[in-house]
């Protein structure tokens, strides 16, 4: 949500000529004006603003993102998603000291993916409390140093920190996870994979082994997944944590991955303790047929923001900003059409998104203007994270 104090310290710093009470008062009227049922306090100022011609400043941030991280860089901010999360490790100290720890984190964006690793001499960010795979996070006065593999590596020392975002503005520019998964068919060789959605057609088998190395124990999880077409690629992976079963004919997103040859030369997927698998549902050709489409209730932005609707939803709301369309690099080269809109009502705000086809639904859409949102899918994250997704079966009706 945004900061309505910070909002209106920024108004009033570009309008000395207009005091706390006046502003006030042009919110409730503002409110009164647009009616009751689609206006916060805040989305009536971020309205108002716009008015004025005030940029709000705290809608511009200098944080980078994982491109922009080179060797050396010292004292940054970095905004992107979360990844894979990886147990504590421990490291034997090279000056005979004993024994250190560390927790890696894997974090990505449009952009690909970044590793961080956060140290022992900083335990209330080792906790990484309330976060998981798709948080948003900004990652405060780390450093960066040169990897094993030669590649920046972020770094997170005893200033640091590691904290979640809810800024819509910002989410709105953090590509989620569900829009960057791929299908099986389209892993390229050595690719390091964000997420793939596929149909599974085994169930999952578990084993375990020894190490020869150092005699510990091992696990292996692996199954088979196939994409639309009739390819079908085995998933392999080593030391899961808490993995649940997978059963033949579920639809399922594996995150985590990196594409590998077998010993017969076969393409796999390779994920290892932090690869997370969520068991997404049925699909058609196992013989689970859709239920037929019917009217989905009206629900409030606050509802859509505390989890109480799930799914798909309809919502009454207003635009807050004008629906803008740019193109969009992705990192195949390509790329993409995106849409972006902040919508409200008088519970909250919210930041839908539409790509490609999609986003001429949301290009169309003028400030102020009042609309019935039919179809939109909610995209959560663990951390209570909200943004609407607008697809080509989603509508826009004025109001």
């Amino acid at each position: 949500m945004y900061d309505f104090d910070a909002l209106v310290t920024e108004v009033l710093r570009n309008k000395p000529d207009i005091n706390r009470d006046s502003l006030m008062e042009m919110v409730r009227e503002k409110k009164k004006t647009v009616g009751s049922g689609y206006l916060t306090d805040q989305g009536a100022l971020f309205l108002i603003a716009g008015e004025l011609g005030v940029k709000l400043q705290h809608m511009i941030t200098a944080d980078l993102t994982l491109k922009d991280l080179h060797i050396g860089a010292n004292d940054i901010t970095v905004v992107a998603r979360v990844l894979a999360i990886y147990p504590i490790s421990e490291f034997t100290k090279k000056d005979g000291s004993g024994v250190g720890r560390y927790r890696r984190v894997n974090l990505f964006d449009r952009n690909g993916v970044g590793r961080l690793t956060i140290w022992e001499d900083n335990e209330e960010a080792m906790k990484l409390s309330g976060l998981a795979v798709d948080s948003p996070v900004r990652v405060v006065s780390a450093y960066v140093k040169q990897g094993l593999d030669g590649k920046p590596n972020l770094n997170l020392g005893k200033r640091g920190k590691i904290e979640s975002i809810s800024d819509p503005s910002i989410l709105a520019k953090l590509a989620s996870l569900s829009t960057l998964t791929k299908q099986v068919e389209d892993v390229q060789e050595g690719e390091v994979v964000l997420a793939v959605d596929s149909l599974a057609v085994s169930d999952s088998r578990r084993s375990t082994f020894v190490r020869r190395d150092d005699g510990s124990n091992g696990s292996l999880t692996q199954f088979e997944l196939k994409g639309p077409g009739d390819k079908t690629t085995r998933a392999v992976i080593w030391d899961g944590v808490d993995l649940p079963e997978v059963k033949s004919g579920s639809k399922v997103r594996v995150t985590n991955l990196r594409h590998k040859k077998g010993r017969q030369g076969e393409a796999e997927l390779h994920g290892d303790s932090a690869t997370v698998i969520h068991v997404l549902g049925k699909d058609v050709e196992q013989g689970n047929v859709a239920a037929p489409e019917r009217a989905l209730p009206v629900v409030k932005v606050s509802e859509v923001i505390k989890h109480t609707a799930t799914g798909k939803v309809t919502l009454e709301v207003m635009a807050l900003s004008k629906g803008s369309v740019r193109e969009v690099s992705l990192k195949d080269g390509s790329t993409a059409k995106k849409g972006e809109v902040v919508f409200g009502d008088d519970t909250g705000e919210i930041t839908a998104v539409a790509w490609d086809d999609a986003s001429k639904i949301i290009g169309e859409i003028q400030v102020g203007e009042k609309v019935r949102v039919h179809g939109a899918v909610i995209q959560v994250s663990k951390m209570g994270v909200e943004t609407l997704e607008l697809d080509r079966s989603s509508k826009v009706e004025r109001l």
